[in-house]
């Protein structure tokens, strides 16, 4: 009589005492193995087809849409990736002290949120218009991975728009008018990145 694997999964062991059979003790080592590892399909039809009674915890991997999806007894569900954030690395330009960084990002979706202060002399506007003027480089694992990306940041009392480079400086590129010393800056962008 076959008995179950040490590890609880299901897996059944041919045991010395059962009939000799290796198409039955290769069956059961099959069945047991199979359900517990990726199974992949060329698509979601071809795994319904094939799959007729999934069982929870299945996982397989659809080939037409890149895609990996797990069984949780009632639907094939896509994985949620793990949150991840930190609060450390960014460095401000001269002229500037950092207040706070937060970041967090799930899969490709990025966001972050950082203040800072104006600690150099104001910053007027020439002819209506702010120079471009660098404030800060945010740390590798947040910054854009294919391009530029534009966001807004504003003070309570004047407001503006900035960008950041793949480079992960940021730099001011807009504002409704003078930022003073002491002025604190707030900035918010959320983006995809094209990798993790």
């Amino acid at each position: 009589m076959t008995a179950p694997d040490q590890y609880g999964q299901g897996v059944q062991i041919w045991q010395m005492t059962d009939p000799p059979s290796i198409p039955g003790a290769a069956q059961a080592l099959a069945d047991g193995i199979i359900p517990h590892t990726v199974m992949w399909f060329d698509s979601a039809s071809e795994r319904g087809a094939t799959l007729t009674a999934p069982v929870e915890g299945m996982a397989t991997w659809l080939k037409d849409v890149n895609r990996l999806e797990l069984y949780n007894g009632s639907a094939w569900i896509t994985p949620e990736p793990s949150l991840v954030s930190g609060t450390t690395g960014l460095s401000a330009a001269s002229g500037f002290s950092v207040i706070d960084f937060f970041g967090h990002r799930q899969g490709r979706v990025t966001s972050i949120d950082f203040y800072l202060t104006r600690t150099g002399g104001d910053i007027t506007l020439s002819n209506g218009n702010l120079v471009d003027l660098v404030v800060a480089t945010v740390p590798s694992s947040w910054r854009p991975t294919h391009a530029t990306i534009s966001g807004c940041w504003d003070s309570g009392i004047r407001h503006g728009g900035f960008v950041i480079g793949v480079d992960g400086i940021v730099t001011l590129r807009t504002s409704s008018g003078t930022i003073s010393t002491g002025t604190n800056l707030r900035f918010q962008l959320t983006f995809i990145r094209t990798t993790f």
